[in-house]
């Protein structure tokens, strides 16, 4: 599939009030992505966050949550744990921390700034690794594994 064929946006609406939201960017990518474990969206007519079962796809009738539900529901427990919030969190601290001691004693010989903020930076870069493995790694595969496309944003 090419890029141009992947949406840059789409409207759902909020069946409350029935006014449309358009999402683009990263944040249609997050909430087209049923993988992503995402409980609340906003609507732009309310200026507020409500429950995903509130809000329909304006293209199709579905509700987010059904959306949801309907593409992941071949998704194994362990699949679940592996695209959550919750392991993304883990497999950050797992690096982060143990990045930023050894960056802090590495760093024993000079003052205690600059071990301080070489800590930092291993948090920083143990952190960002961390993302970078749990995107590359879990979430993507897994997603599109389960979903059955690379880019859940060509999903309906």
């Amino acid at each position: 599939m090419t890029d141009s064929s992947i949406p840059e946006s789409r409207s759902y609406r909020h069946r409350q009030c029935g006014n449309e939201t358009v999402v683009g960017g990263q944040s249609f990518e997050t909430v087209s992505n049923p993988m992503s474990s995402m409980e609340r969206t906003f609507c732009s007519s309310c200026n507020a966050m409500f429950g995903i079962t509130e809000f329909e796809w304006s293209d199709t009738g579905e509700t987010i949550a059904d959306y949801y539900a309907r593409h992941s529901k071949n998704a194994t427990p362990a699949q679940r744990f592996l695209t959550s919030k919750t392991f993304l969190v883990l497999i950050v601290l797992l690096l982060a921390i143990p990045a930023a001691i050894a960056a802090f004693v590495l760093l024993a010989n000079v003052n205690l700034l600059a071990q301080l903020l070489g800590a930092f930076g291993g948090l920083v870069v143990g952190a960002f690794v961390g993302m970078m493995i749990f995107v590359e790694g879990f979430a993507k595969p897994i997603t599109r594994k389960v979903c059955g496309v690379a880019d859940t944003r060509t999903l309906k």
